[in-house]
């Protein structure tokens, strides 16, 4: 019995499920923190880290406090957004990387700077691993939603 329906002319499934991909991967994207935001608080974090044992109190807790306006943009970008689907648990890679950017706070906690040049170079190291540890935690999650999307049955 032939088909009722002939095949479209010009249509490409291989196109087609790009598109599909593209799309819930975008979708996933826009419910992930942007990486504007992981910058300002690595930026924050990385800072009162450095400070620890050089400045006093009110300054840390005067830097510490910007995340407090950080957490209210943070609520209001995301207010608009799509709420994301839970992940059932995190992958290797993304705790991984969470031990990763713990180990860094803590050896920035040992790391007792004597100069201002060290407090410098306290901060620079800091930023650069949390923020690596942050990005690849985001990268992580995005990809195990979509894995979990994935394979979730219809």
């Amino acid at each position: 019995m032939p088909d009722e329906n002939p095949p479209t002319v010009g249509f490409d499934p291989r196109d087609a499920l790009a598109e599909v991909d593209g799309a819930s991967g975008a979708m996933v994207h826009s419910t992930e923190a942007p990486r504007s935001f992981m910058l300002a608080m690595g930026l924050i974090i990385s800072t009162v880290t450095a400070l620890l044992g050089v400045a006093s109190w009110p300054i840390l807790l005067g830097v510490g406090a910007l995340l407090v306006p950080l957490g209210v943009w943070y609520l209001v970008l995301m207010r608009n957004r799509p709420k994301p689907r839970p992940i059932l648990s995190h992958s290797g890679p993304y705790m991984l990387n969470v031990f990763l950017l713990m180990l860094v706070l803590q050896g920035g906690r040992f790391w007792e700077p004597e100069s201002w040049w060290e407090v410098a170079a306290k901060w620079v190291v800091v930023f650069a691993v949390s923020l690596f540890a942050l990005s690849r935690m985001r990268t992580s999650a995005i990809n195990n939603r979509l894995k979990d999307a994935n394979e979730r049955p219809v």
